[in-house]
């Protein structure tokens, strides 16, 4: 099972999808070698999978080169309805994938049955 899925929005947006439990501090090294050729990057990461609609949903983590990556909590109203309805269409197409989530059983309808 892959921890996380990349995404292209537009030009401008792009982001990570967490598909597992795992801690994304843990996962820096595999999210920056899907950036390849990109020694300064910023990406933003939706942890619903782990998180829900928690404020803590969303994160941005700085890469540099020869730094270690900074991370910080992203505010919901700062993202994007594109990539919030990107996630919700990715768990909707991938049942199996949402079903076997730690989140709560209202979670899961709610994602399922939202337009």
């Amino acid at each position: 099972m892959k921890d996380f899925e990349y995404f292209k929005i537009n030009e401008y947006e792009d982001y990570i999808l967490l598909t597992s439990n795992r801690d994304v501090y843990f996962l820096y090294d595999e999210i920056y070698k899907k950036l390849a050729n990109n020694e300064n990057k910023t990406i933003l990461v939706d942890m619903f999978y782990r998180n829900g609609f928690s404020f803590n949903r969303f994160m941005e983590i700085v890469f540099k080169k020869d730094q270690e990556p900074f991370s910080r909590i992203i505010n919901i109203r700062m993202i994007s309805d594109d990539i919030k309805n990107n996630s919700r269409e990715f768990f909707k197409s991938n049942t199996e994938l949402l079903n076997n989530s730690l989140l709560s059983k209202n979670v899961k309808s709610f994602i399922l049955s939202s337009c």
